[in-house]
């Protein structure tokens, strides 16, 4: 969760302007409770706690809506690792993953809910057989980065973040030209965003 935090906060502060300024309520309380989502991961308690009652709010009033069942599972996988109660960590965790799975069935091609997915899950512990699922969504989401970017129904820190994530993807795998590739497009879509900053990195230290 902490790369996921460090990669597309700034995503979202700066999305959540845009998305306020668009027509219906839906998609400004959308807005502000990714803002609160991600001021959580940045360790914000208080955005965290206001997090969960908005997007509570979402679903009672959104249902069966794919981003706010996305982030709502992420938020439960969030809480289970936080707790000290052994008895509700694996509860909240198989209820968040859940959650997360049921939105990409819903809304396979909605780039955003698979990237809360992948990186919600990138660094689980191994038993929870995560890993390889995380490494797909990276790889459905890394070839349609640039256009979503350009069509403006992805913000460009949050694609670049996506691309930064599949290049390591592909260095596990052994594939140094497509890990190139990846980290180079992530420095194309953005390379001033945190996640653009790393790939940046990565080139330079091959």
């Amino acid at each position: 969760m902490g790369k996921l935090c460090l990669f597309v906060f700034l995503a979202f502060s700066a999305f959540s302007l845009v998305m306020a300024e668009e027509s219906g309520s839906f998609a400004q309380r959308l807005a502000e409770a990714r803002k609160e989502y991600f001021g959580d991961l940045q360790g914000d308690r208080a955005a965290g706690t206001k997090a969960r009652a908005s997007f509570a709010a979402l679903s009672r009033d959104y249902p069966v809506n794919a981003v706010v069942d996305a982030y709502s599972g992420s938020l439960e996988l969030l809480d289970a690792a936080r707790t000290w109660a052994v008895w509700d960590k694996g509860r909240l965790a198989n209820e968040g993953l859940s959650k997360m799975d049921q939105a990409v069935n819903r809304a396979p091609d909605d780039l955003e809910v698979r990237f809360i997915r992948a990186a919600s899950t990138w660094h689980l512990p191994f038993f929870y057989k995560r890993r390889e699922q995380s490494a797909s969504d990276f790889t459905f989401i890394a070839p349609r980065a640039e256009a979503a970017v350009a069509k403006g129904t992805l913000p460009p820190e949050l694609g670049a973040a996506a691309l930064d994530y599949y290049g390591q993807v592909l260095i596990a795998h052994s594939d140094s030209h497509g890990a190139k590739q990846a980290f180079e497009a992530a420095v194309r879509i953005d390379e001033a965003s945190p996640a653009g900053r790393d790939a940046l990195k990565r080139l330079r230290s091959e």
